[in-house]
């Protein structure tokens, strides 16, 4: 995933405290999950982590910078990982899935919503970060797969990864909480089969009727 040199710095001269830290972080996520970036503010998160605002503002100049830097250690988004398309993709989509369906997933369905019409930058950043940098970055490893013959030329790469990644973004969004913990462990199944399905279906036997 890429990061953006000196996004997110630390004030200099506060010696780390990564408990601090993982407790703020985990704090400023929750928050913006539930709240939104309205919502979003350093009392509510030092209140929530149990720290006092001295504290945060000695680390973080303001919220921007700490809900950035929130979303940098707290998800790391791989990109393209694997040798065949088959296996990027199935990554990818196990990555979404755990990531829609984990700790994180109120904030990052938050941000998925938030980004099409927010105003402050750091949303549309972290949005770039989360979803359109990494996204990027596989398709165009899938289009290096498709030029040296490892997809059929004909595959449209576009609806081939937003065939991927709309299905996990459906599956997620539609799957109630009580079944989360359970689907969890159907996952590699699961996106085993989506892949599959995708790739078949871009066969040239397929698209022939044959």
């Amino acid at each position: 995933m890429t990061r953006l040199a000196g996004q997110n710095p630390v004030k200099a001269g506060r010696p780390r405290d990564p408990q601090l830290e993982e407790r703020v972080f985990r704090a400023a996520l929750d928050l913006y999950g539930e709240a939104g970036w309205t919502g979003f503010n350093l009392t509510k998160i030092a209140a929530e982590a149990g720290v006092g605002k001295s504290s945060l503002y000695s680390r973080w100049n303001d919220r921007n910078t700490l809900l950035h830097a929130a979303f940098t250690a707290l998800i790391t988004c791989p990109g393209p990982r694997g040798d065949s398309p088959r296996e990027i993709l199935v990554n990818e989509a196990d990555f979404r899935l755990r990531e829609y369906l984990g700790p994180n997933r109120s904030a990052v369905r938050r941000l998925f919503v938030e980004a099409g019409n927010a105003e402050d930058p750091v949303i549309r950043q972290v949005y770039e970060d989360l979803f359109v940098t990494p996204l990027l970055a596989i398709h165009e490893r899938l289009w290096d797969f498709k030029r040296n013959g490892e997809l059929p030329r004909n595959t449209s790469v576009v609806r081939l990864l937003d065939a991927v990644e709309g299905s996990v973004l459906m599956r997620t969004f539609c799957l109630p909480d009580d079944f989360i913990d359970c689907f969890l462990m159907k996952v590699p199944a699961y996106v085993a089969d989506l892949v599959d399905d995708q790739l078949h279906h871009h066969e040239p036997s397929r698209q022939l009727g044959l």
